[in-house]
């Protein structure tokens, strides 16, 4: 089953750093890996944490629905 989860981090982001992440995936953990390997080093995983917000239909596709950026 497709689940939304709210990845944020939980320290100090500044200019021009990614501070949160809404993604489609089967698991906490695949949503993890997921805003880990992109986001050029916004996310660390000792600080962030994954939220279950809800579940996503059928058409939806895995991977990012949104991010917020910090522009500088």
């Amino acid at each position: 089953m497709k689940r939304i989860y709210l990845i944020e981090r939980t320290d100090t982001c500044g200019y021009d750093e990614y501070d949160a992440v809404v993604i489609i995936a089967k698991t906490p953990k695949e949503a993890k890996e997921l805003a880990l390997k992109g986001y050029y080093g916004s996310f660390r995983d000792d600080k962030i944490i994954c939220k279950l917000i809800g579940l996503a239909n059928k058409k939806q596709a895995f991977g990012e629905v949104l991010a917020s950026f910090n522009a500088g």
